[in-house]
């Protein structure tokens, strides 16, 4: 009798701490804007605790996303026919919903698809990936050609928001690192917790490097490697070196990473395994943070902290009774007073004075910004805003049908 395979929820976790440091690097860089101009004369305070989040979690964590997904693509057609409905049909969906909310907050926008908005990029670029891996790997010298081609994207002035070349690029070394990762390499590299003080001096090391790049290194928006070294005052062959500083301090961070995070289930677990709502959600409090201040982010996600909880609410009370269709009604009643309590609360005037304003209090200033990246990405994973994730993915045409139709006639299956 063949064993059960187990799984492994390393795996998961990875994924649920690098999902968390997206709204906390979103969130730092917008309040980080936001105290620099109103209480440091401008500029974002790198060289404070600020720039040290802002920097550690940037060195690495799209690396490491990149990496897994790389990890997971190891059967090329399979991830050919999953990536339109995966990560094409979500990308265009929230690409046009967000183009209205800039409308909203801005008064303008424009729609180019071509051309992915803010944090969006991700999805665009995994689709190209995984849909053309099944081609490129079939090229021998594929691995050390996309290290040549990261270092070019930091030179080509071309290379930048169009398509995400510039990050499509400076990324695509960790998504191939991934792909051709073995179990048995990875299971070599997690040995290191079997030496826990150099698996201690390594973190030492990195934090350091950390420090060393607040003081010493690029501005913050470099990090982000989406443009070329001609938006930055460098030279090219600075370039060069912080890229290849950059690969060293993510590759060490993923060693790091998969030599701490425990292999049991947990609640980052879980969280792990439902990234998307956390993804596309969130960018709408980055806006908040960035158009209204920090009171006004805060407060946001305590809106969506509520509609998380009603939600878990309603599932604890359904389960424990006959009456499901009562729960649901009760349920339904409760969201609908709820959106209406919160659209007079935001339009009556009264939360007006707290527009564009964050606390000058460092202790109340970082625990707006992170309490508020925490709160909201875990209530994310409630089931109120993971059903409307699926119900925005899944509406009128769904991704799935789409892509099948894209693929042309398929073979019909034998009654």
């Amino acid at each position: 009798m063949s064993e059960i395979k187990q799984r492994d929820y390393m795996f998961d976790t990875f994924r649920g701490l690098l999902i968390l440091s997206i709204p906390m690097s979103h969130f730092t860089k917008m309040g980080g804007n936001l105290y620099g101009s109103l209480y440091m004369g401008g500029g974002f305070p790198q060289e404070t605790l600020l720039g040290f989040v802002y920097i550690t979690i940037n060195v690495f964590v799209m690396q490491a996303f990149m990496f897994l997904s790389g990890y997971f693509s190891k059967k090329p057609d399979r991830a050919q026919e999953t990536a339109f409905s995966t990560f094409m049909w979500p990308y265009l969906v929230f690409t046009v919903l967000y183009y209205f909310i800039r409308i909203f907050f801005f008064g303008s926008a424009n729609l180019k698809l071509l051309t992915p908005p803010f944090a969006l990029w991700f999805l665009f670029v995994l689709f190209f990936y995984r849909f053309f891996l099944k081609y490129m790997v079939k090229f021998q010298y594929l691995l050390p050609l996309s290290f040549i081609l990261c270092l070019i994207a930091g030179q080509v002035e071309e290379f930048g928001n169009f398509m995400s070349l510039g990050r499509a690029l400076s990324y695509f070394p960790f998504f191939l690192l991934g792909y051709y990762c073995s179990k048995e390499r990875l299971a070599w590299l997690q040995g290191l917790k079997k030496k826990p003080v150099l698996l201690g001096l390594l973190g030492i090391a990195l934090c350091g490097m950390t420090v060393l790049l607040m003081f010493h290194g690029p501005t913050v928006g470099w990090f982000l490697l989406k443009q070329s070294v001609h938006n930055y005052n460098m030279m090219w062959w600075e370039d060069t070196l912080l890229r290849v500083l950059v690969w060293l301090l993510a590759s060490g961070w993923i060693i790091f990473m998969i030599n701490v995070i425990p292999s049991k289930k947990n609640f980052i677990s879980f969280i792990g395994m439902n990234t998307m709502p956390i993804y596309v959600f969130h960018l709408t409090l980055r806006y908040v943070i960035d158009f209204y201040g920090l009171y006004m982010g805060f407060i946001s996600c305590l809106v969506v902290a509520w509609f998380a909880i009603i939600s878990l609410i309603h599932r604890k009370v359904k389960s424990g009774t006959a009456s499901a269709r009562t729960c649901d009604v009760i349920y339904g009643i409760a969201i609908a007073v709820s959106i209406a309590a919160f659209f007079l609360l935001f339009n009556s005037g009264c939360l007006t004075s707290l527009y564009g304003l964050c606390p000058e209090n460092k202790l109340a200033f970082y625990f707006m910004v992170y309490g508020g990246a925490l709160i909201c990405g875990i209530s994310f994973v409630a089931p109120f805003w993971i059903k409307l994730y699926d119900l925005l993915i899944g509406g009128p045409v769904k991704g799935s049908k789409l892509s099948k139709w894209l693929q042309g006639p398929q073979k019909m299956e034998a009654k």
